[in-house]
C-alpha cells in the first residue's frame, strides 16, 4: 500500500513539473509531452533546442563620381548638388572616414595655405592639413538614415599654372562608409 502511494505521489509531482516546464516563459513554445513510470520512478529526457539569428546588414550608397573644381579668370567655383546618398531601405549609415590624397597637385592645408601646383579642401567645414585623413564629427558628417542622403559642401583653395586644363585629377577623396552603430557617439 505503501508502495502505491508513493508511485501516485511520484507521478503527480512528474506530471506537475512538466505542467510547469510546457507553462514557463521561453523563446519559443514549449510542447508537452506526458510522463509514465513504474516501480516508483519515472524518466524524462528533454532535448535543449538551440535558435540562432544572425542580422546582416548590408549597406547600398551612391557617392559622386567626382567633385569638380573649375577655375575661371580666378574665380574658383565647386559644384552645388554633390551628395552621398543611402540606398539601403533598413540600415543607417554613416561617414566614418574621409581621406584626401594628391593627384597632379599636392594637398594643403586649408587654413594656412600657400605653395605651387597645390589643393586645399573644406569638406563639411573639415580642413585639409595636408595629404591624409580628415578631422571628422557627427555634426559634420551625421548619420544618414535609409532612403536618405547627406549633402556634401565642399570648398576649395588652389594654386596652379596659368595654362588651361580639362580634366585633370588634382587630388582623390576617399570616403569610408559603415553600417550605423546606435550606440556611437561624439567626435569620431
Amino acid at each position: 500500500m505503501r508502495k502505491r502511494r508513493i508511485t501516485a505521489v511520484v507521478l503527480i509531482l512528474a506530471t506537475f513539473l512538466l505542467s510547469v516546464l510546457a507553462t514557463a516563459g521561453s523563446a519559443a513554445s514549449v510542447d508537452s509531452t506526458e510522463v509514465t513510470g513504474r516501480g516508483g520512478e519515472a524518466v524524462a529526457s528533454v532535448p535543449v533546442t538551440l535558435t540562432v539569428s544572425n542580422e546582416y546588414r548590408s549597406i547600398s550608397v551612391t557617392v559622386p563620381a567626382s567633385l569638380p573644381v573649375s577655375v575661371r579668370n580666378g574665380m574658383v567655383s565647386v559644384a552645388d548638388n554633390a551628395k552621398i546618398t543611402n540606398n539601403s531601405k533598413n540600415t543607417p549609415v554613416r561617414v566614418t572616414s574621409v581621406d584626401v590624397r594628391s593627384g597632379a597637385y599636392g594637398i594643403g592645408n586649408y587654413d594656412c595655405f600657400s605653395g605651387k601646383n597645390m589643393i586645399a579642401l573644406k569638406i563639411n567645414g573639415c580642413p585639409t592639413k595636408g595629404e591624409g585623413k580628415l578631422s571628422i564629427t557627427d555634426t559634420s558628417f551625421p548619420e544618414i538614415s535609409p532612403m536618405g542622403n547627406l549633402a556634401l559642401k565642399y570648398y576649395v583653395k588652389l594654386s596652379g599654372g596659368s595654362e588651361n586644363v580639362k580634366d585633370l585629377e588634382v587630388a582623390s577623396v576617399i570616403f569610408t562608409i559603415s553600417a550605423s552603430d546606435v550606440s556611437s557617439s561624439g567626435g569620431r
